[in-house]
């Protein structure tokens, strides 16, 4: 019977401790969300081969995955919100097939619960300084929200390994500036960076970002946008009032772009006005906002 299972929801089982036995060949989805008391994961789900989806969000006590899941080609998707200790970080190195993973440092069991990252970031930067993850190569979209990730951590880190890199989500942390690397990420579309209270500049983007999303960042002063760019790009900079100024949209009147921004930022109105004039811009005025088009 467990052999033609292909999903197994034990979300939320308090008092589960290891998983069962799971030799299944159908397998696909594997939903441990919030059991708390979790901490081993069998060693059968190695046999598991089409296995693409683990949720193990809120399993805060789970020390480690097995190696052998590293070698099931068709697991492409972890979702591991809330799990802050490096030892389970450095286990997620070892994947070789994850294109989706989510670490956010809160789960969303316990939003409602003060988060107190440890002083040096060190959960996150051991899964990013990792020299064997393999992860590294082949992930697509990351999520690193809410993680503490501090500017001692940014100045540590580089993400310029992650080459397949193509929607990374920093939201809520607390450096001053961008970890290096993200400039380089040739295949990153979506950059987002919600809330990071103390970011004041962005100096590099990736020539072939499609959306960046700034909302929140009360420190943000200027964004430079890409030399190279996409021919649409939408920048989303609302609930930015330090915002001066946009750098590199000089030349770009062939390019179609959306940006949204505050009334109430610190661009000046001589700014906007010379933008309109060299980029044929049109305002149109929303409730809050401005909506520049850029045709």
């Amino acid at each position: 019977m467990l052999n033609n299972l292909k999903i197994l929801d034990l979300s939320y089982s308090k008092n589960l401790v290891k998983t069962p036995n799971l030799y299944s060949s159908s397998l696909e989805k594997l939903l441990l969300e919030g059991c708390s008391s979790l901490v081993e994961v069998d060693q059968s789900i190695g046999h598991s081969k089409s296995l693409v989806c683990l949720n193990i969000s809120g399993c805060s006590q789970l020390k480690e995955l097995p190696e052998c899941m590293g070698d099931i080609k068709s697991f492409t998707e972890l979702l591991a919100d809330g799990i802050n200790n490096e030892q389970f970080l450095s286990s997620v190195g070892h994947l070789k097939c994850v294109r989706k993973l989510s670490l956010r440092g809160h789960w969303k069991g316990d939003w409602n619960l003060p988060y107190r990252p440890s002083p040096n970031s060190s959960w996150i930067s051991a899964f990013l300084l990792t020299p064997a993850s393999t992860i590294w190569r082949v992930l697509g979209k990351l999520k690193l929200v809410n993680c503490g990730f501090s500017q001692r951590a940014t100045n540590s880190v580089d993400f310029g390994g992650f080459s397949s890199l193509e929607e990374l989500d920093l939201s809520k942390n607390e450096f001053f500036s961008l970890p290096s690397g993200i400039g380089i990420l040739s295949k990153l579309r979506l950059l987002t960076v919600q809330e990071c209270r103390n970011l004041v500049s962005i100096p590099e983007l990736p020539s072939n970002l499609e959306h960046l999303d700034t909302f929140g960042c009360k420190s943000m002063q200027w964004v430079r946008l890409p030399i190279k760019a996409k021919k649409y790009l939408s920048l989303f900079l609302i609930g930015c009032p330090d915002l001066i100024e946009i750098e590199g949209m000089e030349g770009l009147s062939n390019h179609g772009w959306f940006i949204s921004y505050i009334t109430k930022s610190k661009l000046s109105n001589n700014y906007k006005k010379s933008l309109a004039e060299v980029l044929f811009l049109s305002l149109v005025h929303t409730i809050g906002t401005y909506n520049i088009y850029i045709n």
